[in-house]
């Protein structure tokens, strides 16, 4: 199809395309403006940092507004929750709508009343962004900010954590406290740093001899997330007392010392630094989890080391240019065609080059086939003999 003539500003271009040369602009990024019903010059003549403070030009009850932000300071509401619902919904009522349904949400957590989501990720040092997307009709914000404590990055003091657990273990309070002392009214900081006071009328429990006041009392003396204990409790017929002799055991396997916090079994530690999920260590070396587990189901020794280490030799096709081994779509950037790279020398160079030289047996251990070896041994000691297919699907 012939392109179709355009007109701009009193002059005629052949084509779009002919038109965007002339102004310099990307054509793709013209049409896509275009489509999402910016006027032609507003396409042309907007630059490409500009969007953010310009942004689409919408019309509301009447009065045109130059950019949602504008519009939604004017109306006085959430400039991200406004464009969120609009870029989501492409009707500018509806999502005035539903932006302000959102803003008469209960914004309680622990008790206390926030003003805005971006108050409440201030105070947790949480991601606003998270608590956008994630706190939805129907669901308690006090429910997504635990969630997001847990398993989300903690801004804390100008220091980022992990996780909620290694916030709690840098200041050596036990998680459970911490949530504690949330529900009875007290702010982040003074739940972390508050110092804790002995109470009465505690169960006491006996372990290895020596006596503690509670369980909470024996998880801080051995470094122990009482909420970790709990939590493997769930699934397991083990006393509170057996589940913790198979993290402590584990802990003592794994070459951690009592001042250092075990609030998750680690997935896997290497030279005295615990990898809590697998997804953040083979995001260090440039693995998809697609490929790491397609493999390890293959495999027969389940151990993470012996999988990454058969990924090690793992090779990809290469072609020889000037002695150095270069990949197929490195030489097709450069302007090489398929018929010239078919006539390159064949070579090979590593699947995974991160991988290449990473001593995969010094210090490394698989934190959850040790946990679930201890486990075993443990659940045969006081008599429920463990399904071995069932713990052998946990172990995935």
């Amino acid at each position: 199809m012939p392109p179709k003539p355009v007109s701009f500003k009193g002059k005629k271009y052949n084509s779009r395309k002919e038109l965007c040369q002339e102004y310099g602009i990307n054509e793709r990024l013209v049409t896509n403006r275009l489509r999402s019903g910016w006027t032609l010059e507003e396409a042309i003549e907007t630059a490409l940092g500009e969007k953010v403070t310009s942004g689409i030009p919408v019309e509301y009850e009447g009065v045109r507004y130059p950019s949602l932000k504008s519009m939604a300071k004017k109306l006085g509401l959430s400039v991200s929750i406004l464009q969120h619902a609009y870029y989501r919904t492409k009707d500018i009522e509806q999502s005035v709508e539903y932006s302000r349904e959102y803003a008469s949400r209960d914004m309680t957590v622990w008790g206390k009343r926030y003003q805005s989501l971006s108050q409440v990720a201030l105070v947790f040092g949480i991601s606003q962004y998270y608590l956008t997307t994630q706190a939805r009709e129907g669901v308690r914000l006090q429910e997504v900010v635990k969630k997001a404590l847990e398993t989300e990055p903690i801004r804390f003091h100008g220091k980022t954590y992990e996780h909620f657990g290694d916030l709690c273990a840098a200041y050596q309070i036990q998680p459970a406290n911490v949530y504690f002392r949330l529900e009875y009214g007290m702010d982040l900081e003074d739940a972390l740093t508050r110092p804790i006071k002995g109470m009465g009328g505690k169960n006491e429990v006996t372990y290895r001899g020596k006596v503690y006041e509670s369980q909470i009392d024996l998880c801080r003396a051995y470094g122990i997330s009482v909420l970790c204990v709990r939590e493997q409790l769930r699934n397991q017929p083990l006393t509170f007392l057996e589940e913790f002799e198979v993290l402590n055991q584990l802990k003592e396997r794994l070459g951690m010392g009592k001042e250092e916090m075990l609030n998750q079994i680690p997935h896997c530690r290497i030279r005295g630094r615990n990898h809590k999920t697998m997804a953040g260590l083979l995001r260090e070396f440039d693995i998809t989890a697609a490929a790491f587990y397609t493999r390890k189901c293959r495999s027969e020794d389940k151990n993470v080391f012996a999988v990454l280490k058969e990924m090690q030799k793992e090779t990809r096709r290469a072609y020889v240019v000037d002695g150095m081994p270069m990949l197929q779509e490195e030489l097709r950037k450069m302007g090489y065609t398929e018929h010239r790279i078919g006539l390159l020398p064949k070579g090979e160079l590593p699947k995974y080059p991160k991988l290449q030289g990473f001593d995969l047996d010094t210090g490394c251990i698989d934190g959850e086939k040790l946990y679930y070896e201890l486990l075993n041994e443990k659940l045969q000691e006081a008599g429920h003999v463990p399904e071995k297919e069932e713990m052998g699907m946990k172990m995935e």
